[in-house]
């Protein structure tokens, strides 16, 4: 079985997708073809898509230097609140 880490980034953060197998990466082929053709796709629907195809995936939030510091706390404050749904959202699917 081949194990693939992908990094999905959507402005400071960093979801870290675990593929397991084949199935998991076409499964991603998907995603990312989404993402490539210009879909709007936000942190939610990134962290449930990956629930729902039931891929294993780490989100992190990443300090950036090059934007201001009020954008970087905005863009933390939304990512705990984001985290709240994670966990609700797992919970509903029996994850």
């Amino acid at each position: 079985m081949c194990m693939q880490w992908v990094v999905v980034e959507y402005y400071n953060v960093k979801f870290y997708l675990i593929l397991k197998g084949v199935e998991d990466i076409s499964k991603f082929e998907y995603l990312k073809s989404r993402i490539e053709s210009g879909e709007n796709l936000y942190m939610r629907d990134i962290y449930s898509w990956c629930i729902v195809q039931r891929i294993c995936v780490i989100s992190k939030v990443e300090y950036l230097k090059n934007i201001p510091i009020l954008a970087n706390i905005w863009n933390y404050y939304s990512y705990l609140r984001a985290k709240l749904e994670y966990r609700k959202l797992k919970y509903k699917n029996g994850i």
